[in-house]
């Protein structure tokens, strides 16, 4: 469940034994001779602690009290009982590892009853996941697992100790309300809410709001979420367009909205036009069509590394540059795209290197789709691949920095074509024998275009096992060893790799082998990043600015080329290097 620092259990241990020996004496409720610490039946009414309703009182059925009830008459749900397996330590004790005395340390994933009241701790009954008198919405209860860490702690990656952590949990805190309900207004039940401006996490994951893309762990991406408090440079900006051509009574607006993690969003509508497809451009450069139904009226989205199937990749800086919207080379409506609030330098824009979607042209159905996908090696693009959908049976011709390179055939709507520098005609791959790097690409049958875009520019290279087309099989310079540190176990070994694009780094691995089972916090430049679970001593962790979820992979969308990298054990780090500053 936890990270948890062993040194600090271990402290806990010593001192819970010093407290019992001070004392003269472990409590042992049913004079059995066993302390009620490590008592599996400490009342000894022949119900074993794991399934007793009142661990710490009832009728024992041996023993010096046989036949009379001892312990108290407080069920273990009861918000009075305060030491549920009476082992002399309240339950909110920081040196209380196992609350219900059941034998399963609370932190343990084995451990799904933390109070033992007999309702799984992920339950939406369950109010009190630690059996400590505190609900886990109240605003006194600041550890609602009860496992000794806050539950505003950086370290402290599963709030409510059900398992799941905290990056892919749907009720993050416990409470019974899932991180999408309209009443949640606390994500992680650090007593601080979501709209408070103190509160740098909502959603108490391995990411702070300003660079995770979702900030409250409700599945709605910020810039799309209708309850997302935005930080102070991710208001949305909306200005109207000037009329030109269009009609009397028409009109159009474009809203822009950057977020902290770079991401851009323009949207832009407009009504009282005729139906059919209207030209966007900015800044001399077509982005992309926007559709007018039969009621004059329009609406389109573009997004930096688009990741919904209506909206169009942005992929260049379009913030304080010229808008038209037009139709057959007739303007109908310009503006300017307003600035956001404090907006760096060129925008913030952040482009996903090495993909990017075509744009339909004239002739391409509505819906279509295409896209173009290479792959860089140290002497540029090494692996090139277009993609379409949605167009109708055929023969499609496809230019490249205009000459003819190959020609797709489409069926059942889609279409594929592959250059490689490592060209295997038998799996269909032509040889990359031209230099592509930031060419023009269209799709066409004669004269009707269906596709147009630009091959991405060449960066320091993707660093993913292709060579560039010298033929070298060198080492691609994208893998560190980790630096082990004396508190890591001997033998243990950790290696961070790194893919690179255009613009950095766009995918990350963490690799452990060596380390003791259990979780450990992955820190980049001094922010817990995510958390890497050691199971059978080899522990993985991926970041990917496309993420596939199915993969565990996280939004890479933070700086990470050349940081600091550790991975760390509770306060104790285990490994320490550097990432890949380029290739």
């Amino acid at each position: 469940m936890k990270s948890r620092s062993l040194s600090a259990l271990v402290a806990a241990t010593l001192f819970a034994a010093a407290s019992a020996s001070a004392a003269g004496r472990a409590p042992d409720l049913d004079g059995d001779g066993v302390p009620n610490i490590v008592d599996p039946d400490i009342d000894n009414d022949g119900v074993p602690n794991a399934l007793d309703r009142n661990i710490d009182g009832g009728i024992a059925r041996s023993g010096p009290h046989a036949g009379k009830h001892i312990g108290d008459h407080l069920d273990n749900d009861s918000p009075a009982e305060r030491d549920i397996d009476d082992d002399g330590q309240d339950d909110s004790s920081l040196a209380d590892r196992d609350i219900d005395g059941d034998g399963r340390a609370d932190d343990s994933p084995l451990e799904n009853d933390t109070d033992g009241d007999r309702r799984n701790d992920d339950s939406a009954a369950e109010r009190d996941i630690d059996g400590d008198g505190e609900n886990d919405d109240e605003a006194e209860e600041d550890d609602i697992d009860g496992d000794g860490f806050a539950d505003d702690d950086d370290t402290e990656m599963d709030i409510d100790g059900d398992s799941t952590s905290d990056d892919n949990d749907a009720d993050v805190d416990g409470d019974g309300r899932g991180n999408d309900d309209n009443a949640e207004m606390d994500t992680d039940g650090d007593n601080r809410t979501d709209d408070d401006a103190a509160e740098e996490n909502d959603d108490g994951d391995s990411l702070p709001d300003r660079a995770d893309s979702d900030d409250d762990n409700d599945g709605v991406e910020d810039n799309n979420d209708a309850d997302h408090r935005g930080e102070d440079d991710e208001q949305e900006v909306e200005v109207s367009l000037a009329r030109q051509a269009a009609p009397s009574g028409s009109r159009s607006r474009v809203k822009i909205q950057r977020m902290a993690t770079g991401k851009v969003e323009l949207e832009l509508d407009a009504r009282g036009l005729t139906a059919g497809a209207v030209d966007v451009t900015v800044d001399g450069v077509v982005i992309g069509q926007m559709m007018i139904d039969a009621r004059g009226e329009g609406e389109q989205q573009w997004e930096t590394n688009a990741n919904d199937e209506d909206e169009i990749n942005l992929t260049i800086d379009v913030v304080g540059k010229p808008i038209t919207v037009s139709r057959a080379g007739v303007v109908y409506f310009a503006g300017t795209v307003p600035l956001p609030p404090d907006a760096p330098t060129g925008g913030g824009v952040v482009v996903t290197p090495g993909s990017d979607r075509l744009i339909p042209g004239p002739a391409a159905p509505v819906g279509a789709k295409g896209k173009v996908e290479t792959e860089f090696g140290g002497a540029g693009v090494v692996s090139l691949e277009l993609e379409v959908e949605d167009l109708p049976t055929g023969s499609y011709t496809v230019m490249i920095g205009g000459e003819e390179r190959a020609v797709m055939t489409v069926s059942g709507g889609k279409g594929k074509v592959r250059w490689d520098t490592k060209a295997k005609l038998s799996e269909g791959r032509l040889p990359l024998d031209f230099a592509a790097a930031g060419l023009p690409v269209s799709i066409v049958q004669g004269e009707a275009v269906y596709f147009t875009g630009n091959v991405p520019a060449a960066g320091p290279g993707v660093a993913d096992g292709e060579d560039g087309d010298d033929g070298d099989d060198g080492d691609d310079g994208g893998t560190v060893s980790l630096t082990r540190t004396a508190d890591a176990p001997a033998g243990a070994e950790a290696t961070a790799e790194a893919e690179f694009g255009v613009a950095g780094i766009v995918s990350l691995e963490v690799e452990a082998e060596g380390l003791t089972d259990g979780e450990y916090a992955v820190v980049i430049d001094g922010e817990v990043r995510g958390v890497l679970v050691s199971a059978g001593g080899e522990a993985k962790l991926s970041w990917d600015t496309e993420p596939d979820a199915a993969r565990g992979e996280l939004m890479l969308d933070f700086a990470s080329a050349g940081a600091v990298v550790k991975i760390r054990k509770g306060d104790t780090d285990l490994f320490t290097g550097l990432l890949p500053a380029s290739l």
